[in-house]
């Protein structure tokens, strides 16, 4: 919920309402929530440029099956331009 942007009082609603728990307790969760998204976000550029690329490549691919090549075109470019390879270098 807190990666889709759902504010604290949504949050405490929708906990009090499904699990029957306490505002206290909640904010305790969102706290650990908090931590865990912190952790998951933490990695270096190296990693991060890995995983990008690795999305870029399926929707690349996954895109050009369906005939959508406009779309894998795009990906491609994004893959590019996120390694930094400028084709105006002639």
């Amino acid at each position: 919920m807190l990666c889709k942007g759902t504010s604290r009082a949504n949050i405490i609603l929708f906990a009090s309402e499904t699990w029957d728990i306490t505002e206290r307790h909640t904010d305790n969760y969102i706290s650990e929530a908090r931590k865990r998204l912190e952790e998951d976000c933490r990695m270096t550029r190296e990693a991060f440029m890995a995983e990008a690329l690795a999305g870029y490549r399926e929707l690349r691919e996954a895109s050009f099956k369906r005939g959508q090549f406009m779309c894998s075109k795009q990906a491609l470019d994004a893959m590019v331009q996120l390694v930094g390879i400028n084709n105006n270098t002639k």
